[in-house]
């Protein structure tokens, strides 16, 4: 059977502050839902890299940002440039060794734990690093989210083991304006991270899939409708159930970036599909012999 929760689309921030209030109705459930602490703004990424050590700041800069963007294409949420007290921060360190060059990482959670990863050769000549050889930058980014990705995904796979839950994976979202598309899949992987569900990256390892479709429409003169629909489906893309939200908001706002935004709609998405998820994982009681 379907499951359908609707929940009402909230949008906040600052962003919303200055265009004009939300109506009425919606106020008081954006106050009870406030203490959340999935409520509270956590940029658009879960791994904040640190500008990489051992090389002249712009460089280090630069690594940083090319490390973000590889370990983004390994499906591990990474920025140079957004943080928040909800981030790990991933810190890089290159040394000469000889001829060669070695690099070692270290990632701080929140709650001050550490993963790292001990000297390992780069290939690649320092010099070149030095020098800001674009090659040589997206070489060594490419190698190193490689490695940290790879630990990352082992140690995912043994909280998903240990916990016996069922593996999730985030399919890419489709039809919204501005970057909502990638924020909302970013912002929703997020939270499965935060709530101890890591998603997984190959939808084909998977055992549900979660999709994400939104619509944007004119509905005045300075307002537009917007309607998302999260869905839980099983691994070969039967549905399972929808969870749709929906609200009037100011013409042209979710089309530039989403911010938060897409955080907290996501947020409001979860609540909705962890009830089906919920739902389809309950053991099926066998049924009761016939009386004779």
């Amino acid at each position: 059977m379907s499951y359908r929760n609707i929940l009402s689309l909230l949008l906040i921030g600052a962003a919303l502050a200055a265009c004009q209030p939300l109506p009425q109705p919606f106020q008081p459930e954006v106050k009870g839902r406030a203490v959340n602490p999935l409520m509270r703004p956590i940029g658009e990424t879960s791994l904040f890299v640190a500008p990489v050590a051992g090389l002249p700041a712009e460089q280090g800069a630069r690594l940083a940002q090319s490390l973000a963007d590889a370990l983004a294409e390994q499906e591990v949420p990474a920025s140079n440039d957004a943080r928040s007290v909800l981030s790990s921060t991933l810190t890089v360190s290159l040394a000469p060794q000889g001829s060669q060059t070695v690099w070692r990482w270290s990632k701080q959670s929140p709650d001050k734990s550490v993963q790292s990863g001990g000297d390992r050769p780069l290939g690649i000549a320092i010099d070149r690093l030095d020098a800001g050889d674009e090659g040589a930058i997206k070489q060594a980014a490419a190698a190193m989210a490689a490695a940290i990705a790879a630990k990352l995904n082992e140690d995912t796979a043994g909280v998903l083991a240990q916990a016996k839950q069922p593996r999730l994976s985030v399919l890419e979202c489709d039809g919204a304006p501005g970057d909502g598309n990638r924020s909302l899949r970013q912002a929703l992987r997020e939270i499965l991270i935060l709530t101890g569900q890591p998603p997984v990256a190959d939808p084909a390892q998977a055992d549900y899939l979660i999709a994400c479709h939104v619509k944007v429409w004119a509905d005045g003169p300075n307002s537009e409708r917007v309607a998302i629909e999260w869905a839980l489906m099983t691994n070969d893309g039967r549905r399972l159930g929808e969870v749709k939200q929906g609200n009037r908001i100011p013409r042209g706002q979710l089309a530039q970036a989403w911010g938060n935004t897409a955080h907290i709609i996501a947020e409001g998405g979860w609540q909705g599909l962890s009830k089906i998820l919920e739902t389809q994982q309950r053991p099926t009681l066998p049924p009761k012999p016939a009386r004779s």
